[in-house]
């Protein structure tokens, strides 16, 4: 005869609490060392004005690969943020979904279909003193955080 399994109210609460704790910290900005002589930061859900706020505070120019949706509410919020950002790379759009003013603002811009050949484009913009962002939102975005932590992790080990 089967066992059955029954949870009482405190321990799915519990359960429930654990599961929104891991999301959080999965969810909010991370370091992860250094590659290429940046400073690495991953960010999966982020609120536009955060965003904003995080890429003021930074002491040096932003390198930014993110999905067309996170990049354009974010300086829709700031327009003032392009001053602090040495490039934008999407990695959802093989065109630029930018308009003129931001791609004027921000010296190099570039279009990728996926993380890994937004991580290719990258290194072209590579220098000491940027720090490079990564951010991602929606369906995929954990798949894609690990993706790129996966990369940088390979690369940091090399």
């Amino acid at each position: 005869m089967e066992k059955k399994l029954t949870l009482t109210t405190e321990e799915r609460l519990l359960r429930a609490r654990q599961e929104s704790l891991r999301n959080h910290e999965e969810g909010s900005l991370r370091p992860l060392g250094k590659m290429w002589g940046m400073d690495v930061f991953t960010w999966v859900n982020p609120y536009a004005g955060m965003v904003s706020n995080t890429i003021h505070s930074f002491p040096f120019p932003v390198v930014w690969i993110g999905n067309s949706v996170d990049v354009l509410n974010t300086i829709f919020e700031d327009e003032t943020l392009c001053s602090n950002l040495h490039a934008i790379v999407l990695s959802d759009a093989s065109f630029l979904k930018l308009n003129d003013k931001i791609i004027k603002e921000v010296s190099n811009c570039a279009g990728t279909n996926s993380v890994l050949e937004a991580l290719e484009m990258v290194k072209v913009f590579r220098s000491p003193q940027k720090v490079l962002l990564f951010t991602s939102s929606g369906e995929n975005a954990f798949q894609q955080k690990e993706e790129f932590e996966n990369y940088v992790k390979m690369v940091q080990g090399a």
